[in-house]
């Protein structure tokens, strides 16, 4: 995401509680050119977590500060993509150009006679087929300078863009300035560079006449999905450490925490080393990855539950013998009578969801491992040898399993280079990317930040 983004402070919900609610219409018998030119409209819907209240700290009921908390969630944000189809026995061009001028600009870049132009089909690998046309991307203010209008595209052309060789966009501006005497070519020129800097982000290229094109028969736009993603799960890590930093400061000094008397063994901590200087969200990130926090975040899960304090001492004893090399599945036999939300807090306390973490400097290249590639990964079903998709561990995806003897590990060199975990009809879960990764060092840490901040995305 681009560096100049906002501060996480001023996001007004976690943006992993977006949706986005697809709608198309049409009559039983097509009429007119509905069987040539369909529009789709895509709702961003946010969806506050019932369990955290509104604002206003009155709980689920609150009319007033809770709009967001009912079925149909908020919406914050819509975008508008047009699918074109082929061998209709219509004429595309006429039927863009009866619709709007914008469709017709972009349709008159790539057809020639109402067929694709041999422009058109040098830029596109298999250019057979029917074309998307990605016409408005809009987010509500408050929403705004996240980053999140490339993922969200992203995500809106990968259900859309089934049959279609390409994926075409016009950048340009969404609405106007207050003022309007202040839009002038000039400023127009900066608006549509910009807006062509976010497409490119997600796999669009230059074409002609200011028309982008995506090639759907290419990996790098699902690869580039993938690191926008992950992007978005760094940013709904930040926004929920810091809101938890927010509710944990009043608290602090009273909070309990377990005692000697209560078992509790309490290791050495690793010592600390050196972050190099990274993005912010690297550094936030830091406190999610690294295995100097886990007791840490098992602790506090432990003072705000109601759990015995006797199951307490347990997990944090085993906890504190694990390291990174300590097979966790064997681990997970001394806590497997414990209260099956302790496990889950337990797991995700000595692991880090896959969805965390950007992989795609390594998987371009396995060799930039280095130390991680011992790194031990878990699944419900790392190989695909069983049936259905592999799943992390804990509560953070709602099909997780609780880590045991029957959770699948292997290394994250071994992952990387298991090319059908990575297929869209792989093994993996496209939510929690399938598998949870041991905690890192913090040498294991230095080095994924080092190698992240030299490849930028």
């Amino acid at each position: 995401m681009s560096a100049s983004r906002r501060p996480v402070s001023e996001l007004p919900g976690d943006p992993a509680d977006l949706e986005l609610v697809y709608s198309h219409s049409h009559r039983a018998s097509p009429y007119e050119y509905e069987d040539t030119l369909e529009r789709w409209m895509v709702s961003v819907r946010f969806f506050r977590d019932p369990l955290e209240g509104c604002e206003d700290g009155c709980g689920s009921g609150c009319e007033a500060g809770c709009e967001g908390l009912g079925d149909s969630g908020t919406q914050v944000g819509h975008l508008r993509l047009w699918r074109l189809r082929d061998y209709t026995g219509a004429d595309r061009w006429m039927v863009a150009d009866g619709e709007s001028g914008d469709l017709e600009s972009i349709v008159s870049a790539v057809l020639d006679q109402d067929q694709y132009s041999a422009a058109f089909e040098e830029a596109i690998e298999c250019p057979v087929g029917d074309l998307l046309i990605l016409d408005r991307v809009y987010l509500a203010k408050p929403w705004r300078g996240f980053g999140l209008g490339p993922v969200l595209a992203a995500e809106a052309i990968r259900r859309l863009s089934g049959g279609c060789c390409a994926v075409a966009a016009e950048p340009g501006m969404a609405e106007w300035p207050d003022n309007r005497d202040e839009v002038t070519d000039e400023y127009r020129a900066v608006a549509k560079q910009k807006i062509g800097a976010l497409w490119e982000s997600v796999g669009f290229l230059p074409f002609q006449d200011g028309v982008q094109l995506l090639d759907t028969s290419m990996q790098e736009p699902l690869d580039l999905l993938d690191r926008r993603r992950a992007e978005l799960m760094e940013l709904s890590a930040a926004y929920r450490k810091y809101h938890r930093g927010e509710s944990q400061a009043g608290t602090a000094a009273t909070a309990p925490t377990p005692s000697a008397a209560q078992g509790a063994v309490v290791s050495a901590p690793e010592p600390v080393q050196h972050i190099p200087s990274v993005p912010g969200l690297l550094r936030e990130q830091a406190a999610l990855l690294t295995a100097q926090t886990s007791l840490t975040d098992l602790e506090k899960d432990c003072a705000g539950s109601g759990w015995s304090p006797s199951e307490r001492a347990t997990a944090l004893n085993v906890a504190a013998h694990a390291t990174h090399l300590t097979d966790l599945r064997e681990l997970s036999v001394q806590v497997s009578d414990l209260h099956f939300g302790l496990r889950d807090a337990w797991a995700a306390a000595l692991t880090f969801p896959g969805r965390f973490v950007d992989l795609g400097p390594f998987r371009e290249d396995p060799r930039l491992l280095g130390p991680l590639a011992d790194v031990f990964v878990y699944g419900t079903n790392l190989t695909g040898r069983l049936q259905g998709r592999s799943h992390s561990l804990g509560g953070d995806c709602r099909h997780s399993r609780h880590l045991g003897r029957q959770t699948e590990r292997m290394t994250l060199a071994e992952l990387v280079t298991n090319g059908p975990f990575w297929e869209w009809n792989g093994p993996s879960c496209s939510f929690c990317r399938g598998w949870s990764g041991q905690r890192l060092t913090a040498a294991q840490y230095a080095y994924y930040a080092t190698v992240l901040s030299s490849n930028p995305r």
